[in-house]
């Protein structure tokens, strides 16, 4: 038999109306870490029945299990959130409460994460061994794909309900997350990512017990996912990144218009006729054919010359701006690897 680890393994367990059966399930869980050193943290997603009492039932019998309430639903993402401001061990594992994913997985990933010196490991689905309506596949299937073509993130699967964290990298990633409900798990992988934590993982298979093609998603919920989604890429892609205020789009339409001023001057000078037909009447103030010939082509290349310079000068301004909020981590779009440790 092992002996106990000295460090303190926490769990999370995220509950909404799972009163029918999280007492069960908490003793099974402390059935399976029962030679480790741990802590379980049930946190109530404002449930409309007992899930908080059968918690706390728990906690009162003597097992190591802290019952926590959020009074109002707030999202998995949130209650995951809060739970782990109750932990204090220095590995983490989130996993559902309703152990649709079974605890033993749990054992599984402590040891991936030292046989791989991982900072994270992500159980993932493999839908052919998981028996899922064909529905609840398909929408699985695209939503997989949506956020690797977004993101780029080189993990299969995002949104199975068990992950094991370093304390370390919940502890950097937890403050600049925003999702509170479906797509979190994309956040706080990507910001993890991009801070250079190690990420692998781990099959694992689902006892789907949830009736309906899409068993707890709702229309509601699927559409909810996906504009978390795309809010998590508006907030992490370049654009964001760049704060574009109104200064900095007028600075890149100038940058734009200089390129193509310049280009229409360099024209000029190359050949005497640039502009024919509807076209000359459309460009005639543009292309300033008012002016003399040799002035105006001067004038379109050096203007546009000007402007190509001053909206260089502006923009690397905003790069350089935008370098030190990515060094400070103001934002998703601001995380930057971590330091060498």
């Amino acid at each position: 038999m092992s002996s106990k680890p000295k460090s303190l393994f926490s769990v999370i367990l995220p509950a909404y109306n799972e009163g029918e059966n999280i007492y069960d399930n908490i003793l099974r869980v402390c059935e399976i870490l029962s030679e480790h050193n741990f802590e379980i943290i049930v946190v109530d997603d404002g449930s409309a029945d007992n899930t908080f009492s059968e918690a706390k039932r728990a906690e009162d019998d003597g097992y190591p299990v802290r019952a926590v309430l959020q009074e109002e639903n707030q999202g998995k993402g949130a209650t995951l959130f809060h739970g782990f401001k109750f932990t204090s061990g220095e590995r983490i594992a989130f996993l559902d409460a309703d152990l649709e994913i079974a605890p033993e997985y749990l054992l599984n990933l402590l040891k991936v994460m030292d046989d791989r010196n991982a900072d994270v490991v992500a159980g993932v689905k493999d839908m052919s061994e998981n028996q899922f309506p064909w529905l609840r596949r398909m929408m699985s299937k695209t939503y997989k794909r949506s956020v690797a073509f977004l993101f780029g993130l080189s993990i299969s699967d995002t949104q199975t309900g068990i992950k094991l964290f370093k304390r370390e990298v919940l502890a950097a990633t937890v403050p600049r997350l925003s999702i509170s409900r479906f797509a979190f798990d994309i956040e706080l992988l990507l910001a993890a990512s991009r801070f250079g934590y190690k990420i692998v993982e781990y099959p694992v298979k689902i006892i789907y017990s949830r009736s309906g093609g899409l068993g707890r998603m709702s229309s509601s919920n699927i559409f909810g996912a996906f504009w978390d989604t795309f809010s998590i890429y508006a907030r992490a892609s370049f654009w964001r990144w760049l704060e574009p205020t109104l200064s900095m789009r007028i600075w890149m339409l100038l940058f734009v218009a200089g390129i193509f001023l310049f280009g229409v001057g360099v024209g000029k000078l190359l050949t005497p006729v640039i502009l024919q037909g509807p076209v000359k009447n459309v460009f005639h103030i543009i292309a300033l054919q008012f002016l003399p010939t040799n002035l105006r082509d001067w004038l379109l290349l050096i203007g546009g010359f000007l402007l190509i310079i001053l909206g260089s000068i502006q923009l690397n301004k905003k790069l350089l701006e935008a370098f030190v909020r990515r060094d400070r981590g103001d934002d998703l779009a601001g995380i930057f690897r971590k330091k060498e440790r």
